[in-house]
């Protein structure tokens, strides 16, 4: 028993000894300040990070993946050395919108709304870019190239779609947090 145990022990601490050893590079670079991103209702002209979603029926949802409701807004970014855009040589942007309630739909790819009392069920927010395809939950948006002296203005639209067969009437508010990835 002891020297079934012993060797043992000594086939483990061998194994240690074959271990390799490597070296990982981090590559970065610090900024001095961070890019100020507004967001633009295109209708208004105003700035503000609230976006008015309307108040469409439960009838407008008649089936799951129904898409109601909704406004345009955009995202602007400033341009030039504000948010380091070479003049020479343009970057691009792109977005990575999370939803702070996680995500909705059979593929997580929605943005849930907030599950307070008397909150509408069976529907999510869902993004999409100026194009019109899916902005998903957690995942990079198209890029957009940037105005290297003047604003970027990237557009979006927000809709709810149904996320199941009945829609039950309530608040349908979402929160979505964002990071503009520029490139």
């Amino acid at each position: 028993m002891k020297r079934t145990f012993l060797a043992a022990a000594l086939l483990l601490a061998g194994t240690s000894a074959f271990a390799n050893t490597g070296t990982i590079n981090f590559n970065g670079k610090i900024n001095g300040s961070t890019c100020p991103i507004e967001i633009v209702n295109p209708d208004s002209g105003a700035v503000g990070n609230l976006v008015q979603m309307g108040a469409p029926r439960v009838a407008d949802f008649p089936n799951l993946g129904a898409e109601a409701g909704g406004r345009s807004f955009s995202m602007r970014v400033p341009g030039g050395a504000a948010c380091g855009i070479d003049p020479e040589n343009p970057n691009t942007a792109s977005v990575t919108f999370t939803g702070v309630q996680g995500g909705a739909g059979a593929d997580g790819s929605l943005y849930a709304i907030k599950t307070v009392g008397g909150a509408a069920t069976g529907v999510a927010v869902a993004l999409k870019d100026r194009s019109g395809n899916p902005v998903k939950n957690g995942e990079a948006s198209a890029a957009y190239p940037l105005n290297a002296v003047g604003a970027t203005e990237m557009f979006f639209t927000a809709v709810y779609k149904s996320t199941a067969p009945a829609v039950t009437p309530g608040a349908a508010d979402a929160d979505v947090s964002f990071v503009v990835n520029i490139n």
